[in-house]
């Protein structure tokens, strides 16, 4: 059963936490939060954002114990994550699922987060969206990207438009409709043989990634394929793909196109496109996980086909 959470108010309180690593720029961070606050929302900055344990935001029990406690909250509204990093698998065998359950929360987070918003609509049936990070994007927001955004979050219209290509970023022509499932690729492949895993059977998934060499997205989609995660999806989004700009490998590289066109073509030639701008860059579209939508290949359209909140 989806459990929707309810949509934000004027007023509302977001709660910003650290489910994963610590803070690495404290000014960034704070430009965010008065970026929230500039619109009227209220916020509490969670004990995890100011906690460091090398790469962790804190221990596993302060972060897990954070996160029960916003859900738990009745004066939260949304809970938003302050940045990636590594440390949020860690917390999946160690919160309450059932009462995040009883307590439907919109959450926001990328990257590492990934990993909790799989679990939660696994887990607690709660959809949540892949998209913009306190400490990452709130200090200078793209317009585009800033009014998809905060419209995912505070208006329950039942369709909408996430995405619009053009002809080269179609891979293999077709439509398709299904429960979208977005994240980073790394941790998709990290949940393949876990409980975490929602079911991808008939889904629309948009995958992207940050400094992995091709060969290893090649490895991790070839994981993906023996798995039977690809096959089993209705559809196929790529999104960016982003390298160091200072590359100092010596391994020689593949296109991407052609590494994600052999795949797409082991899944079953199902529809599929790349170049979404959604992704570790500036500008970068927010997508639900978890909702209905329809990817129409021919007409390079990603729609919404439900609301992420009530």
């Amino acid at each position: 059963m989806l459990r929707k959470p309810p949509r934000l108010h004027p007023r509302s309180t977001i709660a910003v936490v650290a489910p994963a690593s610590p803070i690495r720029d404290a000014a960034k961070l704070e430009r965010g939060i008065r970026y929230l606050e500039s619109l009227g929302y209220r916020t509490v900055v969670g004990k995890s954002v100011a906690s460091s344990d090398g790469y962790l935001a804190g221990s596993d029990r302060l972060r897990a114990e954070e996160l029960e406690r916003y859900f738990a909250d009745p004066a939260i509204g949304a809970i938003f994550c302050a940045r990636g990093g590594y440390g949020t698998m860690r917390l999946l065998d160690v919160l309450d699922w059932d009462t995040i359950a009883r307590h439907p929360k919109i959450v926001v987070g990328f990257s590492d987060i990934t990993a909790l918003q799989w679990a939660l609509l696994e887990r607690a049936g709660i959809p949540s969206l892949s998209g913009l990070m306190v400490g990452v994007d709130f200090d200078d927001p793209d317009p585009e990207s800033e009014a998809l955004f905060w419209s995912l979050l505070t208006e329950p219209t039942s369709e909408r438009v996430l995405w619009e290509g053009a002809a080269d970023d179609r891979i293999v022509s077709g439509a398709a409709t299904g429960t979208l499932l977005a994240g980073t690729l790394t941790l998709v492949a990290s949940l393949c043989g876990t409980p975490y895993l929602p079911s991808l059977a008939g889904c629309i998934l948009a995958l992207e990634d940050i400094g992995e060499e091709s060969y290893r997205l090649d490895r991790m989609l070839c994981q993906l394929s023996l798995a039977s995660v690809l096959p089993q999806c209705a559809a196929l989004v790529f999104g960016a793909f982003t390298l160091d700009a200072d590359r100092r490998s010596t391994t020689p590289e593949r296109p991407l196109r052609t590494i994600l066109g052999e795949y797409v073509e082991r899944a079953g030639c199902k529809p599929a496109v790349m170049n979404v701008p959604y992704g570790h860059i500036r500008g970068k579209i927010s997508l639900p996980i978890g909702l209905r939508a329809q990817l129409d290949t021919d007409r390079q359209q990603l729609v919404l086909l439900e609301s992420l909140v009530v």
